[in-house]
């Protein structure tokens, strides 16, 4: 497992599935793998189970966009309070980066920044679904 700080003060990270039993440096674990669920003691846990195919199709429905966005806007909280988030997929890339980016607009970036700050770091939101939520968004939408 391994994760990758998107802010400089270490708050907000962004990383691959975690082992259940791991202890790493967070307050929070978001577990965005449909296929990967765990419980993992000794975390606050928020589950976004979502699908990411290959080849990407159909964009994401209604539903699963209210639950990203507002599970974003969750993270933020979490991080202006001062906690430490880790948000995971399997790999931790697209699901990972379309919730990391769309938690980080919620905290002022840009969503074009955001998304290319992912994109850089992590090798992330490939999926153009999620990286055309990313770039559209911002805290006010």
């Amino acid at each position: 497992m391994g994760f990758t700080h998107l802010l400089e003060d270490g708050r907000l990270a962004q990383g691959s599935a975690p082992p259940p039993s791991a202890r790493m440096p967070f307050d929070v674990v978001v577990l965005a793998a449909v296929e990967y669920q765990p419980v993992m003691t000794g975390y606050e846990v928020l589950r976004v189970p979502l699908e990411d195919r290959f080849p990407p199709g159909p964009p994401p429905d209604a539903y699963t966009r209210t639950l990203v966005a507002e599970t974003a806007a969750r993270i933020a909280r979490r991080v202006r309070s001062g906690r430490r988030v880790l948000v995971t997929c399997y790999a931790g890339r697209n699901r990972s980066g379309l919730i990391a980016g769309l938690a980080l607009t919620q905290l002022g970036v840009p969503g074009l920044q955001a998304a290319t700050l992912i994109r850089l770091l992590r090798d992330g939101l490939h999926n153009p679904y999620f990286l055309r939520m990313v770039v559209r968004s911002s805290a006010h939408d």
